[in-house]
């Protein structure tokens, strides 16, 4: 019923998203603490993350907080206070004026997962060119789940809204 408290708690939405490496190496080393986009969901998610080009591979896990969503200059602003100079290049991004700026909460590696491996085991696997969500391929994300390795290597609780 809508309004009620519920003792379960509801699973986040799942997706697979594609990344390039530089980003992903940024969040692992606690640089970067948003992921940008033009479109996105509208609330908290998990993502599987696809290294594109570099390692045609899904490495990892993130767990995302409820994005900001704001026009370009809202974006931006949060975009240059992360890392200066970047302000012009996300309002070109931007194009559409409207952006999401998704808070990295926590990544948890996964035992690496090659677009060949992909391929075999799912023969209609189609790379990302952006996200997809996982929750309409529910054997796909049984066998991502499967790889989760136990340890969280990099946890960020106290993020900062703008």
């Amino acid at each position: 019923m809508k309004g009620q408290l519920s003792f379960l708690e509801e699973k986040p939405k799942c997706v697979l998203m594609s990344l390039r490496e530089e980003y992903y190496d940024a969040m692992l080393e606690g640089r970067k603490h948003y992921e940008y986009r033009t479109r996105y969901l509208k609330e908290a998610s998990d993502a599987y993350i696809y290294i594109s080009k570099t390692k045609k591979s899904i490495v990892a896990k993130i767990r995302f907080g409820e994005p900001i969503i704001g026009d370009a200059q809202t974006i931006a602003t949060i975009a240059e206070q992360e890392e200066p100079g970047s302000y012009n290049g996300m309002m070109k991004y931007l194009y559409n004026n409207i952006g999401y700026a998704i808070p990295i909460k926590e990544i948890t590696p996964i035992e690496k997962v090659s677009l060949s491996e992909l391929q075999q085991n799912f023969p209609n696997f189609v790379v990302p060119q952006s996200y997809y969500i996982l929750d309409k391929k529910p054997e796909l994300l049984s066998f991502l789940e499967s790889r989760e390795e136990l340890n969280h290597v990099w946890k960020r609780d106290n993020i900062q809204a703008f």
